[in-house]
Formats: structure tokens, C-alpha cells, sequence
């Protein structure tokens, strides 16, 4: 890919890969650049940029070869697509850009993105949705693992039960319950989160509402 700019001309951004995990140097992003008519440029100065956050770039050094390239690197701990674009001299903006997408990690812990909300005794909680997250809190989407539901602080006087809780297979990294029931009021329960080999995480505190 290549666009013509007035002055020194177009450029070309190359990469290695289309897909990169989360926190893996993409290397040799690789810029060449071209005269108006096509030529390489030798002797000019390339700056990189990226959209979206979190992004560590290693700046090209010096200035470009006998083939009009040079090249950087980008890293970043934000699971999203990256635009990659450049200036040459420090001042001729590229319109032309190359696109990455940083992947998540491994699954690494549990979160809870919907928290359980306050429900009358032996009614149905509104749902309840768990993320499998990496290291840098990015949905873990290529988790499918069980994820089990159970009441952490119970405040009740008799032991509470929690129907509905039956285990939930995740879908891209997310596991919903929207079957859970607790069968004893009280002030103050909690929800515990768990999986196979990730941390797991206990829910905001939450009242079951005694009937009148």
C-alpha cells in the first residue's frame, strides 16, 4: 500500500502479523518511503503513532536506508485493533495506515462485570454475568471454561441455600446467570466466582429483602 503527499511523496507500513497477543512486541513495523514518483527516499525521518491506549513504541532510530525503509516497534497491554500510521520529516502527515489486532492473554482471573443486585426472598435475582480476564484485565474471549456460583458471606441465621447455581460453560470469556435464587433474607451477602486454575473473585454486597 502506498499515497502520494506532496514533497516527499507516500509511504508503505508493513507488518509482520495481522493478530498479535496482548504484550508481544510486534516487530519490525516497517515504513518505506517513496517520492512522488515511486522512488525510495533515503535520508528521511519516520515518527510512529497507534490508536487506541496502553501502546509502547519503540521509535524508528535515525533515518531511512538506501531503500527508503526503516523501522519500529509497538507493544501494548490493550486487547483492541491498533491503527498504525506515520510522519515523515516531522511534519509530512502519511494518510496511509496499517491495522494490528492485539489479542488477549491466557486467561488469568475471575470479575464480576454485572454485579447481583438486591432481590426479595426466594425471587430470581437479576442476572449475573462473569468475565474470565487476563493479566491486564482484558476479556479473556478464548476461555470456555465452567464457572461455578456460591454464596460467600451468608448473613442469614439458618444457612442459606442458592438455587439456579448450577455450573455455566463461558462464551468468548463470559459465563451468565440468570437462573439464582437465595432462600433466606438478610443483609450483606456476597457471591463467589470460580474456575479451574484463575483466581476467583467474590461480588458486591447485596440484600435479600425478608417479605412482609
Amino acid at each position: 500500500m502506498s499515497v502520494l503527499v506532496p514533497g516527499v511523496s507516500g509511504v508503505r507500513l508493513q507488518l509482520p502479523a495481522a493478530t498479535v497477543p496482548v504484550q508481544v512486541t510486534v516487530p519490525s513495523v516497517t515504513v518505506t518511503v517513496l517520492d512522488a514518483f515511486g522512488n525510495a527516499v533515503q535520508g528521511a525521518t519516520v515518527v510512529l503513532a497507534s490508536s487506541g491506549s496502553n501502546n509502547n513504541f519503540t521509535q524508528p532510530v535515525g533515518t531511512t536506508d538506501v531503500n527508503g525503509q526503516i523501522t519500529g516497534t509497538l507493544s501494548s497491554t490493550m486487547a483492541e485493533v491498533k491503527t498504525i500510521s506515520a510522519a515523515v520529516n516531522g511534519s509530512v502527515p502519511i494518510n496511509q495506515t496499517a491495522a494490528v489486532t492485539v489479542g488477549p492473554a491466557a486467561a488469568d482471573h475471575i470479575t464480576f462485570t454485572t454485579q447481583p443486585q438486591d432481590v426479595n426472598v426466594g425471587g430470581t435475582l437479576a442476572t449475573v454475568v462473569v468475565s474470565a480476564m487476563d493479566a491486564f484485565d482484558n476479556v479473556a474471549t478464548g476461555y470456555g471454561g465452567n464457572v461455578k456460583m456460591a454464596i460467600g458471606n451468608d448473613p442469614s441465621l439458618l444457612g442459606a441455600k442458592l438455587g439456579g447455581a448450577s455450573p455455566v460453560m463461558a462464551v468468548s470469556g463470559v459465563a451468565t446467570f440468570d437462573a439464582l435464587t437465595i432462600d433466606q433474607p438478610g443483609i450483606g451477602y456476597t457471591l463467589v466466582a470460580t474456575s479451574n486454575g484463575l483466581t476467583p473473585a467474590t461480588s458486591n454486597p447485596f440484600t435479600v429483602i425478608a417479605l412482609p
